[in-house]
């Protein structure tokens, strides 16, 4: 199991580079909540949330769903606005795939998305198998 600290996640982000001039960070809540929010700091962007839900917490998660839930009402005007899109793990795509659809629904110009483990537009590292994030105890 690949076990993360705060310190090596925040510095991870701090120095990624992504080439892509966004207007807004919309992470994708649970997972996503604190690497958005520490990535809405370092690029002092407004920072909205997108509540979604496709895996369940215990170790290793279990699908819960059949397909992505939009588990609240997303209700930001984000029309003709750049996208980061910011989760902590995204094993096949499917949840942030989703969150793109939402949000292009919702009039965005431009969605790119960035997860710390998987797949991503940006990724930090690849899946490799069982990750446990420090806010995940």
């Amino acid at each position: 199991m690949e076990d993360y600290t705060f310190h090596s996640i925040f510095y991870s982000l701090k120095e990624i580079k992504i080439p892509f001039d966004f207007d807004i960070i919309v992470g994708i809540a649970r997972g996503g909540i604190i690497p958005s929010s520490i990535l809405s700091f370092i690029y002092e962007k407004e920072l909205f949330l997108l509540w979604l839900n496709l895996y369940g917490e215990g170790m290793p998660p279990e699908r819960v769903h059949e397909k992505p839930k939009l588990m609240r009402p997303f209700e930001h005007d984000v029309s003709g606005k750049k996208i980061l899109i910011v989760d902590d793990l995204s094993r096949s795509g499917e949840t942030i795939e989703f969150a793109k659809n939402i949000l292009k629904d919702k009039g965005a110009s431009e969605i790119r998305s960035l997860v710390l483990v998987g797949k991503g537009d940006y990724f930090l590292e690849e899946f490799k198998g069982c990750v446990k994030f420090p806010w995940k105890f």
